[in-house]
């Protein structure tokens, strides 16, 4: 954990969707450290009324940065999901335009990757959210429930060798596979919905259902990588996915490993650590 002490240094967090932004604002708080946050329009979903922030839409870097210098801030965490980068909803400036025109990289980690350089370039040091509060993941060759073979095991090499070949186009991070078909694939609908939608189209007659989620080949971990808790143990229990393969060292885990472990053994799901093939 990043060791920080009460002084100069003040930071801004600059907050997406979910509740992970709050939970870091918090533990700075705890720490007694000032904080400054940017609440994205549209995106941000936590109450932030604790705190001192602003509101401001996605592609206003130029605005952001003054902002967060003013309030005199020396470090940054980006933290949160983004659900929507239309250009007629972020409104962006010239420096976030730069950014959007590079054609074929607009994947999501190519963009933090080029916001964090972005302030980087504004004097500011970026600081990856797992320093401030560190989240824990499943270790190489876990395994929660029986061995996996035959059919079922095939169907995760599938999974993961589709993952690591869409890996160069930076897209989804998660598939679903049964009986060596795709059911779902990870779009910019996020890993909750993909489930919700493949439900109808899950055969009980066929092999299980499998979920596999992982981290790109060759990503920067500093600021994406795919996470995983409570809310998606319930998703796949309704969706009736009774195995998830989880990426082992690099998929975060939302909830500590005791809960995600004792909700998964209710809701008969086997959690399995997977890597790709080296």
């Amino acid at each position: 954990m990043l060791e920080v002490t009460k002084s100069s240094r003040k930071y801004g967090l600059i907050c997406g969707a979910g509740s992970e932004p709050l939970e870091i604002a918090k533990k700075l708080s705890d720490m007694c450290v000032s904080i400054f946050i940017v609440k994205l329009y549209g995106e941000a979903d936590a109450d932030y009324g604790n705190f001192e922030y602003i509101e401001l839409k996605l592609g206003q870097l130029e605005k952001m940065s003054k902002y967060l210098a003013n309030a005199g801030c020396t470090d940054i965490v980006l933290s949160g999901k983004i659900r929507n980068v239309s250009f007629f909803k972020i409104n962006p400036d010239f420096s976030a335009l730069k950014i959007l025109s590079q054609r074929g990289k607009l994947g999501d980690n190519f963009l933090l990757e080029s916001v964090s350089k972005y302030f980087e370039e504004k004097g500011f040091v970026v600081i990856p959210q797992d320093e401030i509060r560190p989240r824990e993941c499943l270790p190489l060759d876990y395994v929660l429930g029986k061995k996996l073979k035959g059919r079922m095991a095939n169907d995760i090499q599938i999974g993961i060798r589709y993952l690591a070949q869409v890996s160069q186009f930076d897209i989804g991070q998660a598939v679903i596979v049964q009986s060596g078909r795709f059911i779902a694939i990870e779009a910019t609908e996020g890993t909750d919905a993909m489930i919700k939608r493949s439900s109808r189209m899950i055969n009980p007659d066929n092999s299980p259902a499998i979920f596999i989620k992982m981290a790109k080949m060759y990503q920067s971990l500093e600021q994406d990588l795919p996470v995983f808790g409570l809310n998606t143990i319930k998703m796949l229990r309704s969706s009736n996915i009774k195995i998830a393969c989880l990426h082992a060292e690099n998929c975060k885990l939302s909830d500590p490993l005791y809960q995600v472990e004792s909700a998964a053994m209710q809701a008969g799901i086997s959690l399995y650590a997977v890597d790709y093939e080296r």
